[in-house]
């Protein structure tokens, strides 16, 4: 889960006593991993080919059909993710920060799946959670949640309790009036915390950070890929100016792009 931890698990590799291969807890994560890049090329694989051309359908069909470019979720998401990255062109590395929401998504899954947290420290030169429980999924949680989109979208949740989110509110700045409309600026928050995920979930995969390879680098790609587009679909579902697209046409949509693709494969292998 740390540069630490790794280098800490390259040591023992490297150390470790003669025979230890025949130790049955070895042989059993040898083996799992050995499922996982079956499961990885088999299953993942096809299921990412198919879920990025659904999303790509869906969003041509809403650009084409539905004015979607000039929605206010579009212009706002589309002008938060702008902000970061001119953010990040300028030289702003917030590492601090996301080391911070790496490592407290292992902390949250580990205490999910019932783990105990020993110790868990963050800085800006990397970070790691000590727990007794580990699983794909609490290894690779940082990879498969945005945490501060996730985080921007429960306080404005909260918010919303109180405060009617579409409703224009005035605020007096000094001498200035200005109109504030909070959902648009939870739709930029969320583009601009959603493109921070993407880009730092890309150069730790680039990276080759060790929670990718304790589950096998190509089966933690798949799935790392499978669930934010996912993620993407869903967002897209939420923010979509045409009340009748909803999640039953995007299945449905997803079952037939399925069907080409496995029918050409089939006919490709056989």
């Amino acid at each position: 889960m740390s540069t630490a931890n790794l280098r800490r698990h390259l040591h023992e590799t490297r150390n470790r006593p003669a025979g230890i291969n025949n130790r049955r807890d070895v042989q059993r994560d040898r083996h799992l991993l050995l499922w996982k890049r079956w499961i990885g090329g088999a299953v993942l694989a096809p299921a990412c080919l198919v879920t990025a051309i659904t999303l790509i359908m869906m969003l041509w069909r809403a650009v084409a059909r539905m004015d979607f470019l000039k929605s206010e979720e579009f212009v706002f998401f589309t002008f938060g993710g702008f902000v970061w990255g001119v953010a990040y062109l300028a030289g702003v590395r917030p590492v601090t920060a996301y080391v911070f929401g790496h490592e407290f998504s292992h902390l949250v899954t580990a205490r999910l799946f019932g783990g105990r947290i020993f110790d868990w420290k963050v800085s800006a030169e990397g970070g790691y959670v000590e727990t007794d429980k580990s699983n794909t999924w609490i290894t690779l949680a940082p990879y498969l949640i945005p945490f501060y989109t996730l985080l921007i979208m429960l306080v404005f949740g909260i918010v919303g309790l109180a405060l009617d989110m579409q409703q224009t509110h005035p605020l007096h700045l000094w001498k200035w009036t200005v109109h504030f409309k909070p959902l648009r600026f939870l739709y930029a928050l969320v583009g601009l915390t959603w493109c921070f995920h993407a880009t730092y979930t890309v150069k730790t995969v680039i990276a080759e950070q060790g929670d990718l390879k304790r589950n096998g680098e190509f089966f933690s790609m798949m799935l790392i890929f499978l669930i934010n587009a996912f993620l993407l679909i869903a967002l897209f579902l939420a923010s979509s100016p045409a009340p009748g697209l909803g999640f039953m046409e995007v299945a449905r949509c997803w079952w037939s792009v399925a069907s080409g693709v496995f029918g050409w494969l089939w006919h490709l292998v056989f």
